[in-house]
């Protein structure tokens, strides 16, 4: 007995010794790739020492003596904590994913080889002035001086990984394209409306033109606020706009209905490169409202959920120009010098998107006779013709592109799943071949030309009043943003950047016929026609992609926007306050969940009855809800599925596989519409043939399928549920968080974590109707600027600063973002020593 009691005891001893050793090993395999950011390093091309301090969060401040020097440290910092995500979105920019990860990417590198963000970058480079050169030329060598003599593995984990799978990696100089490129990235996730022509055609397919315009629902404007009104629009010196150029929905109607394009074949949603579904909220308040009689910014761009952070925290300081260098705190991009949102000791801006529409796709009548042929008025033109190899990781040749482009860009139809959209017609007023009609999309954009994004955020970072943050912002072209304002002298604004096309006809809501010049484009919108806004009467702006103006500004922004919901509710909360706004109560604002559009469905619950007592005490509970969306609440996870179900009876049924499911905050608008129509012909499920439904039995269809499903996941008795039992956030790594590996998506990825918030919340944490109700779009970080005390200020993003896993700061801040926590901003320098758990100082060779 005692020898088997020993001999279980040294077999325990070796396991544990085995799991220990394994457990080291991992550990040093994860830690490797960990930077220093204690001591002293030596490098060539400083000119100076540089101080960088990591406060407990691991948020890097820089204190330079030069710009170069300043610009040098952030390329060096982004490049020890986020250097693989920094390979990653090159490789998007260059469309060179396949060489890593194979033939699965393949389709995604064709598509940004063919619109050419890395040519146009190249040329870009070589036209920008001489001091955003030096700056780019500064943050690269800043980055390679960290990157060049280092192993794969010793910059992170996914190297590493890599070799592992058997790919040759060797690791490149950064160069200032890399840069450029991203800002391209950039403008295809946050001013791309391409996937939406292509959907409008396939919408108008699958119901008729009648039931097709209902997705595109007027704004309701009597109840929803413009960002800015008619009232306060500034044009040209201060004078006012008069009735323009509103579109009737009649005019939107006859312009689809007069195109037909003859497209078929599958649409496949473009879900973003790196910024996914992109919204946000950002507002300021001047100090007549608020408790310190000095002006308050606030944002939280809304983006995809991310593993690292799409936003990397810094401060960045110098002193040099007479005491106008950059001195600036906030959020930055890796790969991107200066910082995107934040404040410097002067100003402080915050940015939404603007949802205009700067692409179009133009129907090209291809020659049957020469494919590089197409029509212009009548005549045959010639197309401009380039080749692209791209390396496909495990096959021996790389793959071939051809590259046709049109007099308004590239042909889009080519490749991938776009190719079935080039298609072809018969004339029946022909014999054959001259009957045959040949098609293909050509796409005309804003962002394929040479860009002054970049120089316009340095300018931004410098501003030091209204005047210049305009002056600034008059060179950022693309992707157009509502930009907030506010000062340390009490003054708010909001300004309206960026190319947006004027139509010589159409609203761009369809592909157009290229072949006439009559859809063509005019140039574009005069900056100082654009619309913008200083010290309003009414003492603060609110922008959350909402629409900028009305029908009565006489140049057409877009049409895709918010519904203006998380625009009420803000406006609401700042005009309820009425004793003077605190960064407090700026916090609650942030994590608000109330959910307006709740309100405006659940009165309609209270006719409905239901024979089962246990529906009844459901619809009692819901009646007598709050309508907020918290995650401990049972309410709002039975509302929860009740939406989504409301939402897949009522439209799925009409609505071809490929449009589903809809999304778009239009949804909500378009279901208060249909509430107020019980016959409209939503509500009949067209699959029941020998029956018409109306509103009232596909509530009570909803209702009941919704609480069955509850009851089915959660349990019999709804008191017992929490939203956040189901609405959670997986923060997934963009790469090796999807390799469906197991252990290794447990290394990359953390989650699930419930939250609060929803659709169209404040507090904003979509999910898909097609997979409930795991959040896919979220505030992806959060501001509060005090310009009374930027010491005062508090911000939080999401997961962490650092882009290695096990690292402390992967995603240390994960709990405190769902909660709605924040942190001190740290601005004065003393209270960054003081916080400071790291310095590193980097001094120059001699």
């Amino acid at each position: 007995m005692r020898k088997s009691l020993r001999n279980v005891i040294i077999a325990a001893g070796c396991v544990i010794v085995v799991v220990a050793v394994l457990f080291g090993t991992w550990k040093l395999i994860l830690r490797r790739s960990y930077p220093k950011t204690r001591g002293t390093v030596t490098l060539e091309g400083l000119a100076a020492p540089v101080d960088i301090y990591r406060d407990k969060n691991g948020i890097p401040h820089i204190y330079a003596q030069t710009e170069d020097d300043l610009f040098f440290a952030q390329g060096y910092v982004h490049a020890q904590d986020r250097f693989w995500q920094m390979e990653f979105w090159r490789r998007i920019g260059s469309g060179r994913l396949a060489e890593l990860f194979g033939e699965a990417v393949l389709g995604t590198d064709i598509y940004l080889r063919t619109v050419g963000f890395a040519r146009i970058a190249q040329e870009e480079y070589v036209l920008i002035d001489a001091d955003l050169k030096r700056i780019l030329d500064a943050y690269a060598a800043g980055v390679n001086a960290y990157i060049l003599n280092k192993k794969p593995r010793k910059l992170g984990l996914e190297f590493s990984l890599l070799k592992l799978t058997g790919v040759e990696f060797e690791i490149e100089p950064w160069e200032p394209v890399n840069t450029l490129t991203w800002i391209k990235v950039m403008s295809q996730d946050l001013g791309s409306n391409m996937e939406v022509e292509l959907k409008n055609i396939e919408m108008i397919r699958a119901v008729g033109l009648e039931m097709a315009a209902d997705f595109l629902p007027p704004y309701r404007e009597d109840e929803m606020p413009y960002i800015v009104s008619d009232d306060e629009l500034i044009f040209i010196g201060g004078g006012r706009m008069e009735a323009g150029l509103g579109v009737l929905d009649e005019e939107r109607l006859s312009i689809i209905a007069t195109l037909d394009t003859g497209l078929a074949g599958g649409f496949d949603p473009d879900e973003g490169l790196v910024f996914g579904e992109a919204a946000s909220n950002s507002w300021v308040v001047s100090g007549t409202l608020t408790s310190t009689k000095t002006a308050l910014l606030a944002n939280d761009p809304h983006l995809s959920v991310q593993m690292p952070s799409i936003w990397y925290e810094i401060g960045l300081h110098c002193e040099e120009n007479g005491g106008r260098g950059i001195n600036v705190r906030g959020f930055s991009f890796a790969g991107v010098p200066g910082v995107v949102v934040g404040h410097n000791d002067r100003i402080a801006w915050g940015m939404t998107n603007l949802y205009p529409d700067t692409q179009d796709l133009y129907i090209e009548r291809i020659n049957p006779e020469n494919p590089n042929q197409y029509e212009v008025n009548g005549e045959w033109v010639y197309m401009e013709l380039a080749s692209e190899e791209i390396a496909v990781h495990d096959e021996d040749y790389p793959y071939r592109l051809l590259v046709r482009s049109t007099r308004h860009g590239p042909i889009v139809t080519d490749h991938g799943y776009m190719l079935d959209y080039s298609n072809f017609g018969v004339a029946s007023h022909k014999t054959f071949p001259e009957n045959l009609e040949l098609t293909a999309l050509s796409l005309r954009w804003a962002a394929l030309r040479h860009s002054t994004a970049l120089k316009s955020l340095i300018l931004l970072n410098r501003a030091r009043n209204f005047e210049e943050f305009r002056e600034a912002l008059r060179y950022w072209d693309t992707p157009s943003q509502n930009f907030v304002y506010a000062d340390t002298g009490g003054n708010i604004g909001y300004q309206a950047p960026g190319l947006i096309p004027i139509r010589a006809k159409g609203e761009g809501l369809i592909p157009a016929p290229g072949w006439t010049d009559e859809y063509e484009w005019e140039g574009y919108i005069p900056y100082d026609e654009l619309p913008y806004l200083y010290n309003p009467d009414k003492g603060f702006i609110v922008t959350a992609n909402n629409p900028v103006v009305s029908n009565n500004y006489p140049y057409l922004i877009g049409r895709d926007f918010d519904e203006g919901y998380r625009a009420k509710r803000i406006t609401d909360m700042i005009e309820a306050d009425a004793d003077g706004i605190s960064v407090e109560d700026v916090a609650r604002m942030q994590g608000d969940c109330l959910n307006l559009s709740a309100i405006e469905v659940l009165p309609y619950l209270r006719s409905l009855s239901f024979e089962d007592g246990a529906l009844e005490n459901a619809k009692k509970l819901l009646l007598d809800w709050d309508a907020n969306m918290q995650m401990e609440s049972p309410a709002a996870a039975l509302y929860g599925y009740f939406w989504q179900k409301l939402i897949e009876e009522t439209f799925k049924d009409q609505l071809m596989e490929k449009l589903w499911p809809p999304r778009g905050s239009w949804l909500l608008s378009l279901m208060y519409k249909l509430l107020r129509e019980p016959e409209n012909r939503w509500w009949d499920d067209v699959t029941t043939l020998d029956a018409k439904e109306t509103r009232d039995e596909i509530l009570a269809l909803a209702f009941e399928k919704a609480y069955k499903t509850g009851v089915d996941e959660l349990g019999d008795d709804p008191a017992d549920w929490r939203w956040g039992d189901i609405h959670v956030i997986v923060f997934r790594n963009q790469t090796f968080g999807e390799s469906g590996i197991g252990p290794i998506e447990a290394v990359f990825n953390s989650g699930p974590v419930p939250v609060s918030g929803g659709i169209q919340q404040v507090n904003r944490c979509d999910w898909m109707y097609d997979e409930p109700f795991e959040a896919k779009s979220i505030t992806s970080m959060r501001q509060i600027i005090d310009l009374g005390d930027l010491s005062a200020s508090l911000t939080m993003h999401t997961t962490g600063q650092s882009g290695h896993p096990g690292h402390t700061h992967y995603d240390d801040l994960i709990d405190p973002w769902r909660l709605v926590q924040y942190h001190p901003t740290l601005w004065e320098k003393g209270d960054v020593e003081k916080s400071s758990k790291h310095r590193l100082i980097l001094k120059p060779a001699k």
